[in-house]
């Protein structure tokens, strides 16, 4: 499917650093109206609104803090494609002490997260006509690697999640005219970024 961000209004989490700012930014350099970049700390895409102006709205979400994701979906009713980009990731075998507390940390913001996250803007994106949810995952999300198990699980979780959410809202099972879809990308040093 294609979907052109042409005079769209984009919503992107984790929006400050990394894969999220650079989504960000091609969106802006490809033609959309409004980004919301949103993030923790509003301050922390101060550069982005100094580069794009009001182009870019920083607007706050924690995934691990629901009311913070009803808020943002009240504050941005424009929104027509959401990317859910952010997410954490703690390294560790499953034999760790650490294990079940890593695996409950990442649960909460990977997964927990983003079913906060599809049930706040699901409305939203109906309202607009339709539009994409697009859930940045990982290649983790289909192998698991014995160093970041509880991550692998945390991702493969959210994998899951998303392809239930494609059948919820998919443009030719209802009238919620949305296009869902799982990004799974290749470890990288762009987070580093």
């Amino acid at each position: 499917m294609n979907y052109d961000i042409k005079d769209k209004t984009i919503l992107v989490t984790g929006a400050n650093r990394g894969i999220g700012k650079a989504i960000v930014e091609s969106f802006i350099e490809h033609g959309a109206t409004k980004v919301y970049a949103a993030v923790r700390k509003l301050n922390s895409v101060s550069s982005l609104v100094e580069q794009y102006g009001d182009r870019v709205v920083p607007i706050q979400i924690d995934l691990g803090d629901p009311q913070s994701i009803v808020a943002a979906a009240q504050t941005a009713p424009d929104v027509q494609i959401v990317v859910n980009n952010a997410g954490v990731f703690q390294a560790g075998t499953l034999l760790a002490e650490d294990a079940i507390a890593a695996l409950k940390f990442q649960m909460n913001i990977n997964v927990y997260g983003l079913i906060y996250m599809a049930q706040a803007f699901a409305p939203v994106l109906k309202a607009n006509g339709g539009g994409v949810f697009a859930q940045i995952n990982s290649v983790a999300s289909l192998k698991g690697f014995r160093d970041s198990a509880t991550y692998c699980a945390s991702k493969a979780a959210a994998y899951s999640i998303t392809q239930v959410l494609r059948e919820l809202l998919d443009i030719s099972e209802n009238s919620q005219n949305c296009f869902v879809t799982s990004l799974q990308g290749a470890f990288s040093n762009i987070a580093d970024s």
